[in-house]
């Protein structure tokens, strides 16, 4: 039997070389020695290697680095090899997570669907659309409006609309109907599954804001966040502008609609998914205290504040009227006969006004309007606006404006409008009222406005102090350096007490969250959107809710242990006023723990959120809100995607099946989810990644994990006044920079309550550690003002210009005892 002889030189060679020829190799012409036979095996495997690994790395860069995404038509960027086939372990989750030490991009954007719009058909289309509201305005003059002091008006004010958002919206409202008008020309139908009609060209509507005159020797932030980025110095990050979109949105009709399912059938109720995924359960992470939640919505309305659809005149819109208002920005929450609680109360209706549209300039689909800067910065003190600063100012010393009650305690300034959703007529009648502060929602529940008072006490304690070492600095300058600490003192503790505590520590180091005051290197990077995501504002970061326990045990004023209920709480302020007020707010905060992160959530966010009476003389209950479902419902308002398409940006697994899912939900959660949505591709983001079990270190799922912790780089990287950098006019001395890495929110705690003398060193946990021991305040209430002492040179004292008498003596007083004896001012 004969053989093929037809090979290739190299294959001949590995041929001889595997079954050498018998005898001396000089017997063989054209056989290698030994050696170099060895040498010509080493050479082909390293050959064959090169080869196969350059097979591989294409397969990778080709299925995963820009895979395909059939629902938008645009390249997904993956962080790891993720195959389909291959589930992912809690550990590989993990890993993959420790190597995002770089925000993840955000999705392409979505091309115009259509050909260029002729400038016939754009002035058109943009009468149509403000047509379309003066119509609404018009129709808003007959509606009825929500009653005050009703859940529905508290949950409203909670919330808060700014006359700029209103204008913003009233321009956003045009936009979006122009486009609708667009779409329906060009007989514009939404495609199956997740598409929408793509970004148009610019709309020919004049834009006042949009240019922005820089300094680039600032060295304060402005209030609004302009000018942090110079390259984009209206969008990145700034006040008043479009919350930024991780993935493209899912409308209902590709444009503005509500999410609806991917099936012919609807997606269940907001409130049915409450009661079967969400029902109450009230297990407690004793690791934590309830300060961890406290700090988090303070830290929430520091970076996202969503605007509401208003009427007009900024009235609060009522879309359970009987009948049902058809209001165009009504998307209220149906409550079914059924329901085990509202039946109790005849209730078939949740007030639900959708969030207002935000201006874009361009044609496509809605967005969002984020009121809030999305930077760290204090603005929840200090208002996003200079008109909202210079209103909350003294304008004397750099301070703010306190109310000083009769035994001299420093209050927040006093509310005595009694619309604003908190103010109760028999509590005003004597002397008692809420309160102003930064952000409107300051009242919302006593220990968030606790927070408000702690920190408005502790700008006043910076501007005392760097008042008393710099004696020559005006009112402007001590107000701007005051605000600038406390800035980076916010910073310093989201960053090293709060991101490691829903990170975990070990991933909070890993991708650069934590602080290093070793490096040398500038975090800055102009390049980075900071601005806040549309699913991080509106699902994301309300995770926070489910960890607010039911009851809080608290000692009485006669040392006995009693509780309070959550619901009292809210817009309930007024034990600040009384005697150590804010020291048992903090208590309450700090002596708690918190519940778990998990998909369950108490009865009284579920059930008897803002419930309250229709007047203070007749004293008929009203139910409360529901929480949960009115997060449900805000991310199909905003168009949020589901749940898988999430996952699938976060570089994880795909999920097409509920066999998929089974992967990343616990059994019992997902059970309660397929038996109401039906299939994967409905189910809700917020329902889906709180029903992620935790992932290693950190306290809830991989999902949230990824957002967040991709949300917090963006913050930190994106800012050009992050207070470690190493350069610009704005950055802190190495001296001050020492000072502000001591910064511990207990030490702000013990500077400014009223007679709390002892804490623990992390108030947010309740674990006992090397770090987390109990301390006297007298160790960790003291502030080194030194390094912000400003020598004074003589020859520039002419240049001095003073606020006011004071401090004019007392400079006067300074540069007196650096003369000789026979000069005096």
């Amino acid at each position: 039997m004969s053989t093929s002889t037809e090979t290739t030189p190299l294959t001949a060679a590995a041929a001889m070389a595997a079954a050498p020829p018998t005898g001396p190799s000089y017997v063989f012409p054209g056989v290698p020695s030994r050696s170099r036979r060895s040498q010509m095996r080493r050479f082909q495997c390293c050959m064959w290697t090169v080869f196969l690994g350059m097979i591989i790395l294409a397969l990778v860069i080709a299925t995963n680095f820009s895979s395909y995404d059939p629902y938008t038509n645009s390249s997904t960027v993956h962080l790891l090899v993720d195959s389909d086939d291959l589930p992912m372990n809690s550990s590989d989750l993990f890993l993959l997570l420790m190597d995002i030490i770089d925000p993840i991009p955000d999705e392409e954007v979505i091309d115009w669907k259509f050909p260029a719009i002729n400038a016939s058909l754009q002035a058109e289309a943009e009468e149509f659309a403000v047509r379309a509201l003066g119509d609404r305005e018009l129709f808003e003059e007959t509606i009825s409006l929500t009653p005050v002091n009703t859940p529905a008006y508290r949950h409203y004010r909670s919330i808060s609309t700014t006359p700029e958002s209103r204008k913003l919206a009233r321009r956003g409202y045009v936009e979006y109907h122009a486009t609708l008008l667009i779409a329906k020309k060009f007989n514009y139908t939404k495609r199956p599954g997740r598409s929408n009609i793509g970004n148009g060209p610019r709309i020919n509507l004049n834009d006042p804001t949009h240019f922005v005159k820089c300094d680039p020797k600032e060295k304060y932030r402005r209030a609004n966040g302009t000018c942090n980025n110079k390259r984009n110095p209206r969008y990145y990050g700034a006040a008043y502008i479009p919350y930024r979109r991780q993935v493209a949105p899912d409308y209902g009709d590709g444009i503005s609609a509500p999410r609806k399912s991917h099936t012919q059938k609807e997606l269940p109720s907001a409130r049915q998914v409450s009661l079967q995924v969400h029902r109450a359960s009230y297990p407690t992470d004793s690791n934590f205290t309830v300060m961890l939640a406290v700090f988090g919505q303070f830290l929430d309305h520091d970076i996202t504040a969503t605007a509401l659809t208003t009427s007009q005149d900024g009235e609060s819109i009522n879309c359970c009227t009987v009948p049902l208002s058809t209001h165009p920005e009504c998307f209220p929450v149906p409550l079914e006969r059924s329901d085990p609680f509202y039946t109790l109360y005849n209730a078939t209706c949740m007030n639900f006004v959708r969030s207002a549209a935000a201006p874009t300039g361009i044609y496509g689909p809605r967005q969002q309007l984020n009121q809030a800067t999305s930077f760290i910065d204090g603005s929840v003190v200090y208002g996003n606006s200079e008109q909202r600063q210079m209103s909350l100012r003294t304008r004397r010393n750099g301070t703010l404006r306190m109310y000083i009650t009769h035994d001299g305690r420093e209050l927040l300034p006093l509310s005595t409008n009694p619309d604003d959703g908190c103010n109760q007529e028999e509590m005003n009648s004597v002397g008692k009222y809420c309160f102003e502060s930064g952000d409107d929602r300051s009242n919302e529940n006593l220990l968030l406005t606790s927070m408000h008072l702690l920190f408005a006490r502790h700008h006043n304690y910076l501007a005392r102090g760097l008042q008393a070492v710099n004696p020559h600095w005006n009112d402007e300058t001590v107000f701007q350096e005051a605000r600038k600490i406390i800035g980076a003192q916010m910073q310093h503790i989201t960053y090293n007490e709060f991101l490691p505590i829903l990170l975990g520590k070990k991933l909070a180091t890993k991708i650069g969250i934590t602080s290093d005051p070793r490096s040398n290197v500038d975090t800055y990077d102009p390049k980075v959107d900071a601005s806040i995501a549309n699913n991080f504002a509106s699902a994301a970061f309300r995770f926070a809710h489910t960890l607010l326990p039911s009851l809080f045990q608290a000692t009485k004023d006669n040392s006995t242990q009693g509780s309070i209920e959550l619901h009292k709480m809210l817009f309930n302020p007024y034990s600040l006023w009384a005697e150590r007020g804010i020291d048992k707010a903090i208590e309450l905060s700090v002596n708690n723990p918190v519940s778990r992160v998990d998909r369950f959530f108490s009865i009284e966010l579920t059930e008897k959120l803002f419930e309250g009476t229709t007047t203070a003389e007749d004293r008929i209950p009203i139910c409360g809100l529901d929480l949960v479902s009115l997060n449900i419902q805000r991310g199909r308002d905003h168009g949020l995607p589901s749940y898988p398409v999430f996952r699938k940006h976060c570089g994880f697994p795909s999920i097409k099946t509920w066999k998929d899912m089974e992967a990343s939900i616990e059994p019992e959660s997902l059970k309660s989810i397929r038996e109401i949505y039906a299939t994967p591709d409905d189910v809700d983001f917020y329902t889906g990644a709180l029903s992620e079990p935790p992932i290693e270190g950190s306290i809830f799922g991989p999902v949230l994990t990824c957002i967040v912790s991709d949300q917090f780089l963006r913050i930190k990287k994106g800012d050009s006044h992050w207070y470690e950098r190493k350069v610009g006019p704005q950055i802190f001395t190495p001296r001050q920079l020492k000072e502000i890495y001591k910064t511990k929110l207990a030490r702000i705690i013990c500077r400014n309550s009223d007679a709390i003398d002892r804490t623990r060193v992390l108030v947010m946990e309740r674990r006992p550690s090397e770090e987390n021991i109990f301390a006297n305040c007298t160790e960790l209430r003291n502030f080194n003002f030194s390094p912000w002492k400003e020598k004074i040179r003589s020859t520039n004292l002419t240049a001095v210009a003073f606020s006011n008498s004071e401090t004019l003596i007392r400079v006067m007083t300074v540069v007196n005892s650096t003369m000789p004896p026979n000069f005096k001012l």
